[in-house]
């Protein structure tokens, strides 16, 4: 009986650690990056990058802000004025997945994690 317990506690944690796996791991080889045009509410609305796109943009002018996908090596000041057409704007470009979300998405997704960190401890104190 001893032997049954510890190994229904093995499986818990590999199916623990697969549920956590898969969660935070990148299913594929393209970027995802979150695509909303220039709009004041939180982007929700995610893509696949095409060929040649390999950075995340977020950009920010006021209170509205666009993500899309971007060329990383177009990624300056000057190429987005050039480009977006505006006068006074902050931007950043990254190239994870999906790391061009807005401040109020990754309030969202920590709370995610700590939610799924929590599950685990619960499921190997069980």
């Amino acid at each position: 009986m001893g032997r049954n317990m510890n190994l229904n506690k093995t499986n818990r944690i590999l199916l623990t650690v697969f549920i956590i796996m898969a969660v935070f791991c990148s299913s594929g080889y393209m970027l995802k990056c979150y695509n909303c045009p220039l709009t004041a509410v939180p982007c929700k609305t995610n893509i696949t990058c095409r060929s040649g796109f390999d950075s995340c943009l977020l950009l920010k002018t006021g209170e509205k802000t666009l993500s899309d996908c971007y060329k990383y090596s177009s990624c300056n000041m000057n190429q987005i004025k050039d480009e977006y057409k505006f006068d006074s704007f902050n931007f950043r470009c990254c190239q994870k997945d999906l790391c061009n979300r807005s401040p109020t998405t990754m309030i969202s997704t920590a709370v995610f994690s700590v939610a799924s960190i929590m599950t685990m401890i619960w499921i190997l104190g069980a």
